[in-house]
């Protein structure tokens, strides 16, 4: 099995460039801690109710069919002759507030599951991130952290695949133990510590785009063929990204990000409320080098993280 994470083809399989996730069903809620702990993320398979899932999925793909985005009726098959441009994926954010996606992502079957992990009740942010990928797009390498950290560093995200995505469609892909492993401490000290917001640097946010420059550090990368039901969690501090859409026909990949925090610990309150702020003034300026006059290259070789 081969999947492409941006320029690079790679090979699946175990002991390969890429290799499987083990899903952790089964597991007692210990089990499920201790695991998170260990590894950095969780794998649950069918644990959303499908009908659920379903119904933000049909909310979704109507949306983007009004928009011309994908044809109408192909379940998500991309309209080659729409002029739509994504940025990193983004749809509008009220699309996922609406009241199917609201009652997937905030359902008592995701809360108990949150609440179970982190032994405490669960509060969710109000911004859910909502993607549609298009062909040949991808998620850099980035963790979590450096969009969220004016709250708590023990929250955990919350992956969901709107849809079965396999290796083709490109799902998420986490760096096993980089929450913890000795070859990543330099990267948490520095990039890790970073708020967009006030970090000065221009771009994404993502530490790179490059596999290679992440197999480097010696921490194998793992993926999954995911079905609809399926969600991934994993902490603030997990270096993850995501295969690239090499669907043919080319077909959107839709997923939605939430975050979860104990009811003890603090929300990063720039994404609270009817309508959240969360980092919209990076977002609009993150490119204008004048205003974020640092490049992600230019931190990493002030950090001494420069691999190649």
């Amino acid at each position: 099995m081969t999947c492409r994470i941006g320029a690079q083809e790679m090979t699946v399989g175990p002991g390969n460039e890429v290799q499987l996730m083990s899903p952790a069903n089964g597991l007692s809620q210990k089990g499920l801690q201790e695991r998170l702990h260990e590894e950095g993320f969780l794998y649950l398979k069918e644990v959303l109710p499908k009908n659920l899932v379903l119904a933000a999925r049909n909310a979704v793909l109507a949306s983007l069919e009004s928009l011309g985005v994908v044809l109408q009726g192909e379940n998500g098959k991309l309209n080659p002759n729409s002029s739509w441009e994504t940025d990193q994926g983004a749809v509008p954010p009220s699309l996922a507030r609406c009241p199917e996606m609201l009652a997937l992502v905030e359902s008592d079957a995701l809360r108990g599951l949150m609440e179970e992990i982190l032994n405490d009740k669960a509060q969710t942010l109000d911004h859910k991130w909502l993607r549609a990928v298009g062909k040949g797009e991808n998620s850099g390498f980035h963790t979590d952290s450096v969009y969220l950290n004016q709250g708590s560093r023990e929250a955990l995200t919350c992956w969901i695949p709107l849809g079965d995505v396999d290796l083709r469609l490109g799902g998420l892909c986490v760096v096993k133990n980089s929450h913890r492993d000795v070859r990543y401490e330099r990267v948490r000290e520095t990039y890790s510590n970073i708020d967009v917001d006030t970090a000065g640097i221009h771009g994404t946010g993502w530490f790179t785009e490059d596999a290679r420059e992440i197999l480097s550090y010696g921490c194998p990368l793992l993926t999954a063929s995911f079905k609809m039901t399926d969600i991934v969690i994993f902490r603030l501090d997990t270096m993850h990204g995501s295969l690239s859409n090499g669907s043919d026909p080319a077909e959107v990949r839709i997923s939605c990000d939430t975050r979860w925090y104990a009811a003890k610990d603090v929300v990063d309150a720039r994404y609270m409320g009817e309508d959240p702020v969360g980092t919209a003034t990076w977002w609009a300026s993150r490119h204008n080098e004048k205003i974020f006059p640092t490049s992600m290259e230019e931190a990493k070789r002030a950090w001494g993280l420069v691999k190649f």
